[in-house]
């Protein structure tokens, strides 16, 4: 027996798969859209929510269209942060992008000011954008622990740091006062 999934119309089972995580499975539409698919339907609703605050800053996905159990969101093409860094230097471009990224996160009124850094993607155009908001509202977070462990892990922590420290003081000491 052949079961043909439909969500918004779309049969899944004749589009690409992207990949799947801890709240569910995203496949490519087209060149423009993806679907994303929910394991719950109270992680869809805080997705949609989080995508719907952040309509009005390019580092996030459009939000096209949305079901009880999926979304239907702008495909981002580019490379995981995390993957990128670990055969790849740290930028100044690229610690630009991941303080414009945690800027962002806070002018759009996310109360997680941090990412897994395997959500963070770099885009062919040097952009950077966050795939998954869905926990962006989850609890209150100043400093960006997921995303600096990282760096440490890559052995950039120091030199992204220090970069912070020299360009953007007032976002070091904030950090530096509320670190977890």
């Amino acid at each position: 027996m052949i079961i043909i999934k439909k969500f918004s119309g779309l049969d899944i089972n004749n589009l690409q798969f992207l990949g799947a995580g801890t709240q569910g499975k995203v496949y490519r539409i087209d060149s423009e859209r993806c679907i994303k698919i929910f394991k719950k339907r109270q992680i869809c609703a805080d997705e949609i929510e989080t995508l719907a605050m952040a309509q009005i800053d390019s580092h996030f996905p459009k939000l096209y269209t949305f079901g009880e159990n999926y979304i239907i969101r702008e495909y981002i093409d580019g490379i995981e942060l995390d993957k990128f860094l670990s055969t790849n230097p740290l930028t100044e471009s690229i610690s630009y992008g991941i303080i414009e990224l945690y800027e962002a996160m806070n002018s759009v009124g996310y109360s997680r000011l941090d990412a897994a850094p395997f959500h963070i993607f770099l885009t062919p155009s040097n952009g950077i954008k966050l795939i998954d908001t869905a926990r962006a509202m989850k609890k209150k977070v100043i400093y960006p622990a997921l995303i600096i462990k990282s760096l440490a892990d890559l052995g950039y922590k120091k030199e992204f740091l220090d970069f912070v420290k020299y360009n953007k003081p007032e976002l070091y000491e904030k950090w530096l006062n509320k670190k977890e």
